[in-house]
């Protein structure tokens, strides 16, 4: 089998469930479910939901066009170019399904409180990306498998230009700092290849519940 799998991956990692049944499921026989990113937009848990899921949102230093408009109409706008933030907005076209976790150090307090009461510790998030991986080559299915840390930093000022390459990542990786940044996540992403994500999508499957 094709191990092969990317991005980074923590030591261990937290996952959360609100019902013991499917805790148990997980553990035993290795069942759990995908949820399609462009779905968190419109969860009807609020804490939960994320309107801009999915959109990566930066504000990058860089050279600006900056226009000053006098108040005497008859005089022409000054148009210069200087030192400021350039905002880039991303979005991956691609179906995306996410598998979302906790890191070590996240406060299993928090944890509770807002994913779930049963709380399961992975041991080797690599391996269960593999696993993933595993299962859609026997599915004859084509995915990119990436682990990633969330980051916390939509739409704030950072401290150098990305590339595209980096941007695009943020649009499935990057989050709200207030709203967020407590939950402390690390997701092991499924990118679909050549394939778009559909607006009825919820789970893997496409089937609501």
């Amino acid at each position: 089998m094709d191990k092969k799998v990317c991005g980074e991956f923590p030591e261990f990692c937290y996952k959360a469930f609100n019902c013991e049944e499917h805790a148990k499921q997980f553990i035993d026989s290795g069942t759990f479910r995908l949820n399609c990113l462009r779905y968190c937009r419109n969860m009807e848990d609020e804490s939960r939901c994320d309107q801009t899921e999915g959109k990566g949102h930066t504000k990058e230093p860089g050279i600006v066009t900056v226009g000053w408009v006098s108040p005497n109409p008859a005089e022409k706008t000054i148009w210069t170019r200087e030192q400021g933030y350039q905002e880039h907005d991303t979005e991956l076209g691609n179906a995306k399904f996410c598998f979302c976790t906790c890191l070590p150090d996240v406060n299993r307090d928090h944890m509770k409180d807002k994913f779930g009461k049963y709380i399961v510790k992975i041991d080797d998030p690599r391996k269960l990306a593999e696993d993933i991986n595993d299962y859609f080559i026997g599915k004859g299915q084509r995915f990119l498998i990436e682990g990633c840390r969330c980051v916390y930093n939509k739409g704030q000022n950072l401290d150098r230009e990305l590339i595209d390459n980096e941007r695009l990542d943020l649009s499935y990786r990057q989050k709200e700092f207030e709203k967020f940044h407590k939950d402390c996540e690390f997701r092991i992403v499924a990118i679909k290849f050549r394939e778009p994500c559909k607006e009825e999508c919820k789970f893997l499957s496409g089937q609501f519940e």
